[in-house]
């Protein structure tokens, strides 16, 4: 190895020599301007080391799509997947190290009137947004099962789960809500959270789409594409089994700026979801993956 170096040195005469120093130089020079970007300017330094960005997915074609939709329930496993352990988040609970995990589990019930299983997730960091957040949370979820539970007319059928992602800088908290009223249709609810650990803010969906590195208008296209197919196989299925739930292909809340449901995987895909029943007394859903 030493003579390899040795020689490697001698054969650089002249013009080679002076090239070599200054590839160094330059090599070095480059080092020390991405060290010193990245200690004081890179604003996800906390979590990115590296500079590498979220992980934005590989490529998958619609067969591939059309599977991850089909698992989109396995999701909810109430945990957290992707964790990052970076001792700068200070956390809300010390008792545990994990970023997202189950804070209220709820496991109650009255044959005549009511069956509670509800995990409720917290977001384990303490800033502001952070506990905005998990004030929401507890409204949504914990209020609405103590509300249940106080009933005393009917059987109500409530059941609360959630998944939760960590990609580099982004952490996503998706939560399902199921609520069968006696006599009514079921109504599935889903609400998600997409919070950036450096910015302390939460994303908007145009923030995950350029943090993938995509367009609007290439997400939008891809929204318009789904919807107009789930509408279509609805109708296909209504013609025989009837129980149609219409979709209005021109509504707004098909827009990207319009969406507000929607979470970021560790793996990277992003997940839009259109649960109906958020409005209405339905377990409809449509879910957009790119």
């Amino acid at each position: 190895m030493k003579r390899a170096v040795r020689r490697f040195f001698d054969s650089l005469n002249g013009a080679k020599k002076y090239l070599f120093f200054v590839a160094i130089i330059l090599i070095c020079v480059v080092a020390l301007c991405l060290g010193i970007y990245a200690q004081f300017f890179y604003k996800y330094s906390d979590t990115d080391a590296l500079m590498m960005g979220i992980n934005i997915g590989s490529q998958k074609n619609a067969e591939e799509i059309d599977a991850l939709k089909s698992n989109f329930n396995n999701l909810f496993t109430n945990s957290i997947i992707g964790e990052n352990v970076n001792s700068k988040i200070e956390r809300l609970r010390t008792e545990n190290n994990n970023l997202v995990f189950t804070t209220y589990d709820l496991v109650n019930e009255d044959e005549n009137f009511y069956s509670i299983n509800a995990k409720i997730p917290i977001l384990n960091i303490k800033t502001d947004k952070a506990q905005e957040i998990n004030a929401d949370i507890k409204t949504e979820f914990y209020d609405m099962a103590n509300n249940v539970m106080r009933r005393t007319e009917g059987l109500t059928v409530y059941t609360v789960n959630y998944a939760s992602f960590i990609n580099n800088d982004v952490i996503s908290i998706a939560i399902k809500a199921s609520l069968k009223e006696e006599g009514k249709s079921e109504k599935l609810t889903v609400k998600t959270y997409n919070y950036s650990i450096s910015e302390q803010k939460l994303l908007s969906l145009t923030d995950l789409i350029n943090l993938k590195g995509t367009t609007v208008n290439k997400v939008q296209n891809t929204i318009n594409e789904d919807i107009k197919k789930a509408y279509n196989n609805a109708r296909i299925i209504a013609e025989e089994f009837g129980n149609l739930y219409e979709r209005d292909l021109s509504s707004d809340i098909y827009k990207v700026e319009s969406t507000d449901t929607f979470f970021l995987t560790n793996d990277g895909y992003v997940y839009v979801i259109y649960a109906y029943g958020n409005k209405d007394y339905t377990n409809e859903m449509d879910v957009v993956i790119f």
